[in-house]
């Protein structure tokens, strides 16, 4: 437990310091007696923004970070950016075993862990492969739980006959929900090739918000007749496990992929790959918080709440939800071991995002096919996973004995 705990911890270090790990550009240097932080600055700023200085320019417009001969310049351990890979062929070193010099005339640049088939540096990538491994699986477990604690919650307070709603929600929700899904898909669909993923999905965000909301406030105007008034005891119980049975049968990682050819190049980039990890690993931590919510219910302090008259709601949220969220964190746990090797299973197949080719763990084994006996490219990234897993289920384990 102790060893899995400093393994993670390491981990993280090394995502949160990966511009100061792994940084093609130098992280101090002196032109002309005046100081510069380009590569600082191009974590803040962007890496093709103009640097205003007519040498620095003209170093970045033609590749010369490691060839100019500076006043004096500090570069980072690996001095080469997670994914860089030099435009000009006579700067790329295919295949280089570890240790090996960067052609150039400075020889203090080396390729410590070598380089794959393309020239990506394997040190580099697997820095960078920390972060987006971390990234991924901590918001896409968020993501997942953020639906399965909403949609156990329902399910497990509620049961199949205490929740009632008057019949005009219920049928502007019924009729709202699938009409603003499919609207927003067709969206995405029709114009997934004009690029900008996030104005993209976000308008059709803001579709879907706004049939459900029109919908809604129909559901109002429903209410004032005598038929919509009246309340209908809704199954929770019964529709959000039908429905997250639906979803655990489905193969999560061919769905996303199916998803990734309907969309073309918009699910070709980190975030969306983040929200479909994330919309389909929500049903066990549903199951999990309903089946705890079914205990919590029966205990004396919520049958005292409700004997002081308290709202359903006011009792859900500040009673009985706590009460059955202190466990999850052994689901949490699984959850991001799951999404890192979901993540790197996409990358390897080539569905992950294609800026971030060579920059993580799964992009890095890609390249380790064609290549399978040379050790120094395949070893490194697949320890990182397995190792990062493992060390995610020993603390699982740990947390769930504790409970």
């Amino acid at each position: 437990m102790r060893l899995a705990l400093w393994f993670l911890g390491a981990l993280l270090l090394i995502a949160a310091g990966q511009d100061f790990l792994a940084n093609g550009r130098p992280l101090y240097c002196r032109i002309g007696g005046e100081n510069f932080y380009p590569g600082l600055r191009a974590v803040w700023l962007g890496e093709v923004r103009p640097y205003g200085h007519p040498v620095l320019d003209h170093i970045r417009q033609n590749f010369l970070w490691r060839r100019y001969e500076y006043e004096a310049a500090v570069f980072a351990p690996i001095p080469f950016s997670p994914g860089e890979l030099p435009m000009t062929p006579d700067t790329t070193l295919q295949q280089a075993p570890p240790g090996a010099v960067h052609p150039g005339p400075n020889t203090r640049f080396r390729h410590w862990l070598g380089t794959d088939d393309n020239g990506y540096d394997v040190a580099a990538g697997l820095v960078g492969g920390a972060r987006i491994a971390l990234l991924t699986g901590a918001t896409a477990t968020c993501l997942a739980f953020g639906i399965g604690i909403v949609l156990g919650a329902i399910a497990g307070y509620w049961g199949d006959n205490r929740l009632r709603i008057r019949r005009g929600q219920l049928w502007a929700a019924l009729l709202g929900l699938p009409l603003a899904w499919f609207y927003a898909s067709a969206f995405l669909q029709n114009y997934a090739a004009d690029g900008g993923t996030w104005l993209l999905w976000s308008a059709a965000a803001g579709i879907f918000l706004a049939i459900t909301g029109a919908l809604g406030v129909l559901g109002k105007y429903l209410l004032r007749t005598g038929y919509f008034q009246e309340r209908a005891v809704f199954p929770a119980d019964l529709v959000v496990m039908r429905v997250a049975e639906v979803f655990s049968s489905l193969p999560g990682l061919l769905v996303i992929i199916a998803f990734a050819a309907m969309l073309k190049t918009q699910t070709q980039t980190l975030w969306p790959m983040i929200v479909l990890i994330g919309a389909f690993s929500w049903p066990d931590v549903a199951r999990f918080v309903r089946s705890e919510l079914l205990r919590v219910r029966e205990l004396d302090f919520v049958t005292a709440a409700r004997g002081l008259g308290l709202n359903e709601w006011r009792i859900l949220l500040r009673h009985a939800l706590p009460n059955a969220l202190r466990p999850t964190l052994t689901v949490f746990a699984f959850g991001v071991g799951n999404a890192i090797l979901l993540e790197a299973a996409l990358s390897f197949l080539g569905y992950g995002d294609s800026n971030l080719h060579g920059a993580t763990w799964g992009s890095l084994l890609q390249n380790a096919r064609n290549s399978p006996q040379l050790w120094w490219i395949c070893l490194p990234p697949g320890l990182a996973i397995s190792l990062t897993i493992l060390a995610l289920n020993v603390i699982g384990e740990f947390l769930s004995e504790r409970r």
